[in-house]
């Protein structure tokens, strides 16, 4: 029984580790304190990994996404039916709001992934989140991928995931009528004042609703 699980546990270990080395660049120290593992053990599986494209070790020691992942990660993105879709939208709601504009849906029952994001032409601006999962809950994409939205049909929230920033956010729907996920506008708040934020949103709603008709939702 022991020699059947111990596969499992080399992948669940080796997943452990790519998940970790998808964000912030990490060496092997942190990588391996992270996932819990000696750091010979951590060194093997990376090594694995960096072997078949999935991480890569950079000049300065750390480890980042590799090639493989990458085109992994582009092929699941176009495969979501809003990811083309939504980029014209993306691009029109940055260029009238003058913030960054994103494109989210449902990671798992907790939590929410950005796949694609039209960035502010402000010096001063939202970072990209492209990739990166937030809460479920506490978020105003989060909000309105739970459609619990205003009369206006969008949510703002501020400082949920970073300081200083208010995000405003509308759900699209699917041909099932389903939420399939929400576009969102991302804004430092010194510069966002309500009225701001009330402008936005119904930005934000105009494009989301266009994108559900486009999706094929009545």
């Amino acid at each position: 029984m022991a020699e059947s699980l111990a596969p499992t546990r080399a992948v669940d270990r080796a997943l452990g580790l790519l998940a970790a080395a998808v964000g912030q660049p990490s060496t092997l120290t942190e990588l391996a304190r992270g996932a819990e593992l000696a750091p010979s053990t951590a060194s093997r599986l990376l090594g694995a990994l960096q072997r078949h494209g999935f991480v890569r070790r950079g000049d300065d020691g750390r480890f980042r996404s590799g090639p493989q992942l990458v085109r992994i990660a582009a092929a699941t993105l176009r495969a979501e039916p809003a990811y083309e879709l939504a980029g014209p939208h993306l691009t029109a709601l940055s260029e009238a709001t003058g913030e960054t504009a994103s494109l989210g849906v449902r990671a798992d029952r907790q939590g929410v992934v950005y796949l694609r994001q039209s960035a502010s032409p402000r010096t001063v601006r939202a970072e990209s989140w492209v990739g990166r999962s937030i809460p479920l809950r506490g978020t105003a994409i989060g909000a309105a991928l739970r459609g619990d939205v205003g009369a206006e049909g969008f949510a703002v929230v501020s400082a949920a995931v970073e300081p200083d920033v208010t995000a405003i956010a509308a759900p699209f729907r699917d041909h099932s009528e389903a939420i399939a996920g929400a576009l969102s506008i991302t804004a430092p708040t010194y510069r966002t004042s309500g009225e701001d934020a009330a402008a936005h949103g119904r930005a934000v709603v105009q494009h989301a609703n266009e994108l559900s008709r486009e999706l094929g939702a009545a």
